[in-house]
């Protein structure tokens, strides 16, 4: 028995080790989505939920003067602003073609405008940065992009960044912009809603309904446009052959699943908020309407559990690693069961992301996702718009400083890709 004993001590001991790896990734990710979705608080009512959300992104609102529902403690006001966001990204009327065409024009007149005057290339930021907010402000508020002095998109689109980070660095003594409010309110917005299209929105109202669109998608469309077009080679032929009927394929989902998997995979690298902030829950101790923080924070890690290489590495879609671009991960039963439950680019219920749509469920049915899948189908449109006006056949991506070489992973700081260049050949 001594003799058998051995062996048999060599076998169960590896398989008992990884048992209880799994068992701990698996307590990770239960841990992670405790936070995304509140649960780390108990059973709390939706109020109690707002404030724990609120009391972490006070900031936003001090840098910005926005309330909506990343910032109100108040039920009401977070469902009111839920019933107006909702609205304007499932209108009925939004023409996808138009969109991509809108991103084009804008592109092309990028590209002629540097030629004219004779730079080398574009920069990268700032160009993806003034397209996305002229599509945005085009597609919420019917501003034709021509009608808006270039000029006035760099500036609202860096004093955005500007207060994003002043707000990281003095989240107590930041203060809103008055070049950014005055840029704002040169445009004269006008409410996209019923019974008050007449009325000319103030800077704090265009900026509430604004960034939770323009904010979450510049950064994915620069990291998702670079890394298939251009930084990783081998992602390059499979997003042109995906995306080949775009935009046409758009707004039917059993024709547009294969390029929106672009969309999957980029978000799924560069998820709109790598982490989700939510105040300790002695929080709630504070007064009613409090958003002074008690106790330290909890960050659900969305990046991590996106990038995990125990999770992602080579298991869905065929070879390659946790930080290659494979949108074939997200084939027809090709996410394993914990892919699906880290998978979470647009938070959790009961706080999910309206921009998700059905088609971000993996047992959405094709007549749910044709509900909404705002959010996939503007990030093809833009990712796709970049690569066709600025791909491999037409010119090259500079990184700067780049660290780690063609193929390797990119940084995701909004700070650290404003050296980015296309240059033309």
């Amino acid at each position: 028995m001594l003799i058998l004993a051995g062996p048999l001590c060599l076998f169960i001991i590896p398989l008992l080790f990884q048992k209880w790896r799994a068992w701990r990734l698996d307590e990770w990710v239960h841990e992670q989505l405790r936070v995304a979705d509140f649960r780390y608080a108990g059973n709390i009512r939706l109020e109690e939920r707002l404030r724990l959300r609120a009391t972490e992104n006070r900031r936003l609102r001090a840098a910005f003067g926005i309330d909506n529902s990343l910032t109100t403690t108040s039920p009401s006001d977070h469902r009111a602003f839920l019933k107006r966001a909702s609205w304007l990204l499932k209108r009925g009327d939004r023409s996808w073609e138009q969109l991509y065409r809108t991103a084009e024009d804008f592109l092309g007149a990028e590209v002629r405008a540097a030629v004219k005057e004779g730079r080398y290339g574009l920069h990268l930021a700032e160009s993806v940065r003034c397209m996305v907010l002229a599509v945005v402000l085009f597609d919420n508020f019917g501003i034709e992009p021509a009608s808006i002095p270039r000029a006035h998109l760099v500036t609202i689109t860096r004093e955005i960044n500007e207060q994003w980070l002043r707000s990281k660095r003095d989240p107590v003594g930041v203060a809103p912009s008055s070049l950014l409010y005055s840029t704002i309110e040169s445009l004269n917005v006008m409410s996209p809603f019923a019974n008050t299209e007449s009325v000319v929105l103030s800077a704090p109202e265009v900026l509430s309904l604004l960034m939770p669109q323009y904010e979450t998608l510049w950064r994915v469309v620069l990291l998702t446009f670079v890394t298939a077009y251009h930084h990783q080679p081998d992602a390059y032929p499979d997003a042109v052959q995906r995306t080949a009927d775009v935009p046409a394929c758009l707004g039917h989902p059993a024709k547009e699943k294969e390029a929106l998997k672009l969309a999957k995979e980029g978000l799924r690298l560069y998820p709109s908020n790598k982490h989700l902030y939510r105040a300790a829950p002695s929080c709630l101790a504070n007064p009613e309407g409090s958003t002074n923080r008690r106790g330290p924070a909890r960050a659900a890690d969305i990046s991590a559990l996106h990038r995990h290489p125990s999770i992602w590495g080579g298991g869905a879609g065929g070879g390659g690693g946790a930080l290659a671009f494979r949108p074939a991960r997200f084939d027809d039963g090709a996410l394993t069961d914990l892919q699906r439950r880290a998978y979470a680019p647009f938070s959790r219920p009961p706080h999910r992301c309206p921009a998700a749509g059905s088609s971000s469920s993996s047992s959405s049915t094709a007549a749910e996702a044709g509900k909404n899948s705002f959010g996939e189908r503007m990030i093809v449109v833009l990712v796709v718009a970049l690569g066709r006006a600025l791909g491999r056949d037409k010119g090259r991506v500079v990184l700067g400083e780049e660290k780690g070489g063609e193929g390797g992973p990119l940084p995701t700081g909004r700070d650290e890709m404003e050296g980015w260049v296309w240059v033309w050949y």
